[in-house]
């Protein structure tokens, strides 16, 4: 078994600083003789090394491990972006440990506490709801900067997508090329992200010419798959008819409008024009003109654990910082 510094020290009967100067390459330094320094390598060749995690972190008062708490991770984009944060932490020396909420306010209060009591550096959270994110403001003694969602908080540090910017382009780019009205499937649209997308929306069709009281938004109270297939079903209730050109909140949503489809109808029309938010290699496979949203979660995760290396560094400002999102057009050929 890999012996620690201190167990090093004991077994050769050396000073804890001696092994530590040599294992950390400074023995010539400091003076350290040829024959005490061949005496720890013989050592720690045989046996190995290792470090003493909970020995360094009581010592400095760090243990170079974030937390990460999201919604969950059956949404792509969520799993995108933990696998870019954990890539980001890791590429800066800091492990990452990453919770899940599954949307509970009560739960992630809970997780949270966790992360503290194991005395992470930092934590980062995607919050359920605004008085997660107020809570976790005014209670938490651990840098926190939060992801994908804002609600406003001025005294935050938040990483966020441009949503009303998406909003925006999604349904420009759609209506340039079908010039007819879209409707909008929106899961939980109390949602900062959710409600940013459609205000980008519902300015594009104006823009185009609709009347902003003929703008089509039908809302879910959750964004999950079952959300979508009611919303398509509710649309088929109301207009005894399919839409021939929608836009869904997330690929969840997406995802329950297809399924919901695919039952109703035995098939997936090929003449749908469809628009998502949010991008996943499984839109190749549909026969239908389809512009998504693709969130830059790279960037997200290096502009996030930036900020947080400036917390943990004792810097007091909030930053707050939104990234630009890129449009995929799959457009069948003509």
């Amino acid at each position: 078994m890999a012996k620690t510094v201190e167990q090093i020290s004991s077994a050769l009967n050396l000073s804890i600083t001696t092994v530590r100067l040599v294992l950390n390459g400074q023995a010539e330094r400091y003076r350290i003789s040829q024959k005490t320094q061949k005496k720890i390598q013989d050592y720690v060749n045989k046996y190995g090394y290792t470090i003493n995690h909970i020995a360094r972190s009581l010592k400095l008062n760090k243990t170079e491990t974030l937390g990460l708490i999201v919604p969950n991770l059956s949404n792509p984009f969520f799993s995108s972006l933990a696998e870019s944060m954990e890539l980001s932490c890791r590429s800066k020396g800091y492990r990452l440990m990453i919770c899940c909420t599954h949307n509970d306010p009560e739960h992630e209060k809970k997780l949270l506490a966790s992360l503290e009591e194991r005395n992470v550096d930092g934590i980062f959270v995607v919050p359920v709801t605004e008085e997660t994110q107020m809570y976790h403001i005014k209670t938490s003694n651990k840098p926190i900067v939060f992801l994908d969602r804002d609600f406003a908080q001025n005294d935050s540090s938040w990483v966020v997508s441009d949503n009303f910017e998406s909003g925006y382009a999604l349904t420009s780019s759609m209506f340039k090329l079908i010039q007819k009205p879209i409707v909008f499937f929106a899961g939980a649209p109390i949602l900062p992200p959710v409600k940013e997308r459609i205000a980008g929306f519902i300015s594009a069709m104006v823009e185009n010419g609709i009347d902003k009281k003929d703008c089509e938004v039908f809302y879910s109270q959750t964004d999950l798959v079952n959300d979508g297939e009611l919303l398509m079903k509710e649309y088929i209730e109301t207009h005894n008819d399919i839409p021939q050109n929608f836009i869904a909140s997330s690929l969840p949503i997406l995802e329950g409008i297809i399924s919901f489809l695919r039952q109703h109808l035995g098939y997936i029309p090929d003449n749908l024009n469809i628009g998502a938010f949010d991008e996943h290699i499984m839109l190749n496979f549909l026969a239908n003109n389809i512009w998504s949203m693709k969130q830059n979660d790279k960037d997200i995760a290096e502009n996030a654990i930036a900020i947080m290396n400036n917390k943990i560094s004792g810097e007091k400002s909030s930053d707050q910082i939104k990234i630009k999102t890129e449009i995929i057009s799959r457009l069948k050929k003509k």
